[in-house]
């Protein structure tokens, strides 16, 4: 017996998305459909009615195209209402070897001790343990202690935001069966464990909001959300060049930074529109990046992995380095 389907939502600013996992015998095949996004800003649900029919869209097409009923799905969660933080919590082991038991149940003590009744743990993530007064290690098990201190990497939602959310996948015959805070699942899927390990940040510039994680050592130690994407560099430069949104679109991702090629070598053809676009769009993408090195400059010289960056306002040409530049790290795409 195969594995079930799985289906994933992205409720983005631009737009809605759906990832299938569709097991066929025993081979698994991913599917995407998509469509422009409605009722959003900044990442959020801005118009409840407007998102539960762009939604329902969404679903009446991905079931036609998939041949196949969506009746349970993994939602992502973004804006900036997600909020990162370390915490840490202790626990008696009356001189017991540390069990599974034990572990489990000091990760359901911290996520029953959030104080905040208006906010809803998504995420807790063990990054080290300590054995009485020993030193930090990655994996307690089988050691014996009077106490099991833990360090754990939290990130948390406003509850309110998440019960519309799930209301309007139910509104639309969906079983919201995780919710899944986007930058922590753009990393698990974009990142390896080496580049973890040697400390990175992923930022994923989406339509509304860009929003990031930073890992040191193998384990998340941040989270962060910036107001500046992909939607704010397309109006830039549709009121900059007397454009339509859908034609500043296309010369975003056209001629992009591709400037700095002929700054580069002045050999290079220049098209006089690229210089135009430079200036509107690498002033936006130059904010961006002092709002990201600023979130960065904790990690200064700890960030061997460097800079990731995901999502559509990645694939803007020549952001990487223009970034790089700025952030003062390596920058990938």
């Amino acid at each position: 017996m195969h594995p079930k389907n799985l289906f994933a939502l992205d409720l983005g600013t631009t737009k809605f998305c759906l990832a299938a996992l569709i097991w066929q015998g025993d081979k698994p095949r991913l599917e995407l459909v998509d469509i422009p996004a409605d009722g959003m800003h900044r990442g959020m649900v801005a118009d409840i009615s407007r998102a539960e029919r762009c939604l329902g869209e969404l679903i009446e097409k991905a079931e036609k195209q998939l041949n196949t009923t969506i009746d349970k799905v993994v939602v992502g969660v973004a804006g900036s209402h997600l909020r990162g933080y370390m915490t840490s919590h202790s626990s008696a082991l009356n001189r017991q070897n540390c069990q599974h038991r034990h572990i489990q149940r000091m990760i359901e003590e911290v996520e029953a001790k959030e104080e905040n009744p208006f906010r809803e743990i998504l995420h807790c993530v063990p990054v080290g343990y300590k054995i009485d007064h020993r030193e930090e290690i990655d994996n307690p098990l089988g050691f014996t202690g009077s106490q099991l201190t833990g360090r754990f990497f939290v990130i948390d939602s406003d509850k309110d935001y998440l019960k519309d959310l799930i209301r309007i996948c139910n509104s639309n015959g969906l079983e919201v069966s995780r919710l899944y805070s986007e930058p922590f699942a753009s990393a698990s899927v974009s990142v390896d464990d080496e580049a973890k390990q040697l400390g990175i940040a992923v930022a994923d510039i989406g339509g509304g909001t860009t929003d990031g994680i930073i890992f040191q050592n193998g384990k998340p130690v941040n989270a962060f959300t910036i107001n500046i994407a992909g939607s704010m560099m397309t109006k830039d430069l549709a009121v900059g060049l007397n454009l339509s949104f859908a034609e500043a679109e296309k010369v975003k991702h056209h001629f992009g930074l591709a400037y700095l090629k002929h700054q580069q070598d002045p050999s290079v053809p220049l098209d006089p529109m690229t210089k135009r676009v430079f200036v509107i769009l690498g002033s936006r993408i130059h904010e961006l990046g002092a709002h990201l090195a600023n979130e960065l400059k904790e990690y200064r010289g700890l960030l061997g992995g460097g800079i990731l960056l995901t999502g559509g306002g990645s694939q803007v040409q020549g952001i990487d380095s223009f970034m790089a530049d700025r952030s003062k790290a390596q920058s990938n795409i």
